[in-house]
């Protein structure tokens, strides 16, 4: 048996991902769920949407002070999520 061929799971998982152009769909559920666990749950319940697109992370909020103090803090924020995700996916974010 040739041994010099094989790959690991990891691999085929991620070529069959970017082949298929999947990921795009992935890193949006990841960073919904990074969302919720950075945030927490307070800030959990006034979010209405979680979209990502391009490096822009876009976050729909029902409370305009949360809007506001967020976007204070946008900074900090991306690189709290990128932390959790464990990879610089966000660039910006925008808070509507």
């Amino acid at each position: 048996m040739n041994y010099h061929n094989l790959n690991s799971i990891g691999d085929i998982i991620e070529k069959m991902l970017k082949k298929n152009k999947l990921e795009q769909g992935i890193h949006q559920i990841e960073i919904k769920n990074a969302w919720r666990n950075v945030m927490g749950e307070g800030a959990w319940t006034y979010t209405t949407n979680v979209k990502f697109n391009k490096n822009l992370l876009t976050i729909s909020l029902l409370s305009s002070t949360l809007r506001q103090e967020y976007t204070y803090r946008k900074e900090e924020i991306i690189k709290m999520l990128n932390t959790e995700l464990k990879q610089d996916l966000i660039k910006n974010i925008r808070f509507l």
